[in-house]
């Protein structure tokens, strides 16, 4: 069988990716005050759209304004938004370019402290502070009435996402926000249906997944970025357990994602050396075999990036800092794979 290469098309639930290169999701804070694009961001994400990449990742929109992270954060929250958000999908439409779009909920990963003027109550699976949070904030525990408040915040967050024009929707599942805040048991104290051994940390990410099915459509592209673990790969265990991300990898590829982009949880996604997520991917890739798997992190070389897709360690190689260091960068990797 012949080796898949960078320049090899690939096809996900009827959209077809003429290579291997995505361009991944970077927060710009560059959103109005009502979570719509500014020209500063219609801007960025036009030179995106035309920067050569197979796939862009579009960063986390909030689906709820007490879901954000930061002030500056975009959302799709509400028809308003959904409307402001079609001239930033048109963008990736017109180039040719396909787009997904992430959705979010911050949960008590608050990382403005503007934020905190608006004095609304944070809210996480339990009353811990998060450990990367810089700020006092002590959230409250949420009850199953804003469980179920959050599962139908994702859903129409989603088909908002595709009425304005994006053909799929990322669920951001990682990085230590709210649906990373339930997978980890350094966050996650509960003793109900959502706390306690894995199954149960993983139901609210489990159960947005299903309900966001319907809501997408049979043509929408359901993507998840999961954090497989709260610790790199070469630091000791702790907390959300690698064997534990390759379970929920299972389940979402049984519930039918179409997508899965992998990255680390708590821990976040800055580690030393490169592609350092690589054996990580390539356990996800066997944990769900049937779903296109995308490796990101610390990839700045072309020959990485090569060698990470011809190993069958992943689908597609994610690029992000090095694409805003050198917005050229994919378009010179392509010269140089002819």
């Amino acid at each position: 069988m012949k080796a898949v290469s960078l320049n090899d098309p690939l096809e996900i639930r009827g959209i077809r990716l003429e290579g291997r290169i995505a361009a991944a999701p970077i927060a710009t804070a560059s959103a109005d005050p009502e979570g719509g694009p500014t020209p500063r961001s219609l801007e960025i994400y036009g030179r995106l759209a035309r920067c050569g990449a197979d796939l862009v990742v579009v960063e986390h929109h909030a689906v709820s304004r007490k879901g954000r992270a930061r002030v500056a954060q975009f959302r799709l929250d509400s028809e308003a938004s959904e409307k402001a958000n079609r001239p930033m999908a048109a963008l990736f439409r017109e180039a040719g370019c396909p787009a997904f779009v992430q959705i979010n909920h911050a949960g008590s990963q608050i990382r403005d402290e503007a934020l905190l003027a608006e004095k609304y109550p944070v809210s996480a699976p339990s009353e811990v502070k998060h450990p990367a949070c810089p700020y006092p904030v002590r959230p409250k525990e949420m009850d199953a009435e804003e469980i179920h408040s959050v599962i139908e915040s994702f859903a129409a967050a989603g088909k908002r996402a595709i009425s304005a024009g994006y053909p799929g929707v990322q669920v951001h599942a990682c990085h230590g926000y709210l649906l990373g805040q339930f997978l980890s048991p350094i966050t996650n104290l509960r003793r109900d249906a959502y706390g306690g051994k894995i199954a149960n940390r993983a139901r609210l990410l489990l159960e947005i997944v299903e309900a966001l099915r319907p809501a997408i459509g049979g043509e929408g592209v359901l993507s998840v970025r999961l954090g497989l673990s709260d610790s790199f790969p070469k630091d000791p265990p702790e907390g959300l357990t690698l064997e534990e991300g390759l379970w929920v990898a299972r389940e979402l590829a049984g519930l039918g994602i179409d997508h899965l982009d992998i990255s680390g949880n708590l821990c976040g996604y800055d580690a030393p050396g490169e592609a350092y997520f690589a054996d990580w991917a390539r356990a996800a890739r066997e944990a769900a075999p049937k779903v296109p798997v995308t490796c990101t992190g610390g990839i700045r070389k072309l020959e990485t990036a090569r060698r990470l897709v011809e190993s069958g360690a992943c689908d597609l190689v994610g690029i992000g800092r090095g694409l805003q260091k050198d917005p050229d960068l994919i378009r010179k990797w392509k010269e140089n794979l002819r």
